[in-house]
C-alpha cells in the first residue's frame, strides 16, 4: 500500500514539474527604419500621448472625450471581451485540478431465480453513498500549453480594449473638428451669401440709373443663389458630425446637444518641442501587441495539439460507503469502499486526426506572424501619413491665409472700381466667387491640419496609459 501511494505521488509531482512538448514561444524580430522621413516629430511631446487632446485647449473637447470613456457602448464590448478571456484562463487553470464528483443513491434490485438462488434472495437493496474522482496528469504539458495559450489571449483582449480606447478618442476628437469646421463652413457661407446681397443690391440700384445693362442684376442673382446652395449642405455635414459624436458618446443627439459649443473657431493643437521620437515607440501601440499577444497564444496550441500523439495519463479514483439491505450498516469503518489508480489513454490510430491539428496549429501560428509583422508595417505607414499630412497641410493653409488677405482687399478694390464704371461686373463676380472659394479651402485646410494630429497622436498610441488600464488587474 505504501509502495502503491508513493508511485501515484511520484507521477503527481513529475506531472507538476514536467516538460512541455512542442516548441516554445520567441517573439519575432521586427524591422524599423532607422528614421522617419518627415521632421514633424520635432514637435511631438512623448510625455503628452496619454492625454494628447488636452493639447487642443478645448475644455468642450476634454468633456466629451472623458464622457465618451465612460459610456461608449463599444468601449464597454471591449471590457467584456476582457472578461471572457479572464474566465477562459480560469477555466484553463481549473483543468490541472482533479474533477470531484459526489453521488449518492438508494436502489431495490431484483435478480433472476438462478442469481437469487447463489445470494440466498433475489431481491435486496443496495446503498451507495460516496464520491469520484479524476485528475489528468500533465505529463508532456498538454494543460501547460493551454494556460500559455489563454493567457496570451487574456494579454491579447487587454491591447484590444486599449486600442478600442485610443481609436475612440481619435473618433471624438476627429468628429469635434468637423463639428466645428462645419460650422465654420456654413459661417462662411452666410458671410458671402451678405457680401453678394450688397453686390446684388448695388447692381440693380446701378441698372435704375441706367449705368450699367440688366444683365449685371441676373449675374449677381445667380451668383447668390450659387452660394446660397452650398449652405443646406454644409448644415447636412454639421448634423452628421453632431450626430457621430453622439453615437461615440453613447447617447441620443437630443441629449449631447448642451455639450456642444456654438463657436464656429476651429481647434489648433499647441506648439510642442522635444528633440526626437524614437521609432520604437510604435512596438508600444495596442494593435502592434495584441497582434504580438495572438502571436503567442497561437504559438502555444502547437504543443497542445503535438501531446495528442502522446497518451494521456489520469488518475482516477472512487470512494464510498456500501451497504446491502441494511441502512444502519452504510456509514460504518467496515462498509467503505474505494478503487484508485492510473489510467492510460493512447489514441492508436485516429486517421490523421492529431497530424491535421498540429498542421492547423502551425499553420495559424505563422499566420499570426504575418499579421504580426504588417501591424508593425501599418503603424509606420500610418505615422508616415499623418507626418506628411500635417507637414502639406502647413504649407496648404499658409498659402491660402495669404490667399484670402490678398482676395478681400482685391473685391473692396474691384467694386470701387465697379462704382467709378473702371471695370465690368464680371470681374466683382469673378473675385467674390474666388474669394468664397478660398475661404471655404481655408478652412478645410485648418481642419485637415487639426485631424492631422490626431491622426498622429493615434498613429503613435496615444491615449492611454497603464495606470489607466483597469484590467490590468483583473
Amino acid at each position: 500500500m505504501v509502495r502503491f501511494v508513493s508511485y501515484i505521488l511520484y507521477l503527481t509531482i513529475f506531472s507538476l514539474l514536467g516538460c512541455s512538448v512542442g516548441p516554445d514561444y520567441i517573439p519575432p524580430e521586427v524591422t524599423l527604419p532607422e528614421h522617419y522621413s518627415q521632421s514633424e516629430t520635432k514637435e511631438i511631446d512623448l510625455s503628452s500621448l496619454s492625454q494628447y487632446w488636452q493639447q487642443f485647449d478645448d475644455q468642450t473637447l476634454n468633456i466629451l472625450v472623458e464622457k465618451g470613456l465612460e459610456k461608449n457602448l463599444n468601449l464597454q464590448q471591449a471590457y467584456e471581451r476582457v472578461e471572457q478571456s479572464l474566465a477562459r484562463l480560469g477555466l484553463s487553470k481549473s483543468e490541472f485540478l482533479p474533477d470531484i464528483d459526489f453521488s449518492a443513491g438508494v436502489e431495490r434490485r431484483r435478480r433472476s431465480s438462478a442469481v437469487a438462488s447463489a445470494i440466498r434472495t433475489n431481491t435486496n437493496d443496495f446503498i451507495s453513498v460516496g464520491g469520484f474522482l479524476n485528475w489528468e496528469l500533465d505529463l508532456l504539458g498538454r494543460l501547460r500549453r493551454l494556460k500559455e495559450s489563454a493567457a496570451a489571449s487574456l494579454e491579447a483582449s487587454i491591447e484590444e480594449q486599449r486600442a478600442t480606447r485610443i481609436l475612440l478618442i481619435s473618433q471624438i476628437a476627429s468628429s469635434y473638428i468637423d463639428f466645428r469646421s462645419t460650422k465654420a463652413l456654413i459661417e462662411l457661407s452666410k458671410e458671402n451669401v451678405r457680401t453678394q446681397k450688397e453686390s446684388l443690391e448695388l447692381a440693380s440700384q446701378l441698372h435704375k440709373a441706367g449705368i450699367v445693362p440688366e444683365v449685371d442684376v441676373f449675374q449677381a442673382e445667380s451668383n447668390l443663389g450659387e452660394t446660397e446652395a452650398t449652405v443646406p449642405s454644409f448644415r447636412i455635414s454639421h448634423q452628421r458630425a453632431k450626430n457621430r459624436l453622439a453615437v461615440l458618446l453613447g447617447d441620443l443627439p437630443q441629449i449631447i446637444i448642451d455639450l456642444l459649443p456654438e463657436s464656429a473657431e476651429i481647434p489648433e493643437i499647441a506648439k510642442l518641442n522635444v528633440d526626437s521620437l524614437p521609432l520604437d515607440v510604435l512596438t508600444q501601440r495596442p494593435d502592434v501587441r495584441m497582434a504580438e499577444r495572438n502571436l503567442a497564444s497561437r504559438h502555444a496550441l502547437i504543443g497542445a495539439a503535438k501531446a495528442e500523439y502522446f497518451p494521456i495519463i489520469s488518475l482516477p479514483g472512487r470512494i464510498s460507503f456500501e451497504a446491502l439491505n441494511n441502512f444502519d450498516k452504510a456509514f460504518r469503518a467496515d462498509s467503505l469502499a474505494y478503487t484508485l489508480g492510473p489510467a492510460v489513454d493512447l489514441n492508436l490510430y485516429d486517421f490523421g486526426r492529431v497530424s491535421n491539428q498540429v498542421d492547423l496549429a502551425e499553420s495559424e501560428s505563422r499566420e499570426a506572424e504575418l499579421n504580426y509583422k504588417e501591424a508593425v508595417l501599418i503603424a509606420v505607414e500610418e505615422v508616415e501619413n499623418a507626418l506628411v499630412k500635417i507637414s502639406e497641410e502647413k504649407i496648404r493653409t499658409k498659402s491660402l491665409q495669404d490667399s484670402v488677405k490678398a482676395s478681400k482687399k482685391s473685391v473692396e478694390l474691384t467694386k470701387s472700381l465697379y462704382k467709378s464704371g473702371l471695370t465690368d461686373f464680371q470681374n466683382v463676380l469673378d473675385i467674390e466667387r474666388r474669394l468664397f472659394s478660398q475661404e471655404i479651402n481655408l478652412a478645410q485646410s485648418q481642419s485637415e491640419l487639426a485631424k492631422g494630429y490626431v491622426e498622429l497622436y493615434r498613429a503613435l498610441g496615444g491615449g492611454w496609459t497603464k495606470e489607466e488600464a483597469p484590467s490590468d488587474n483583473a
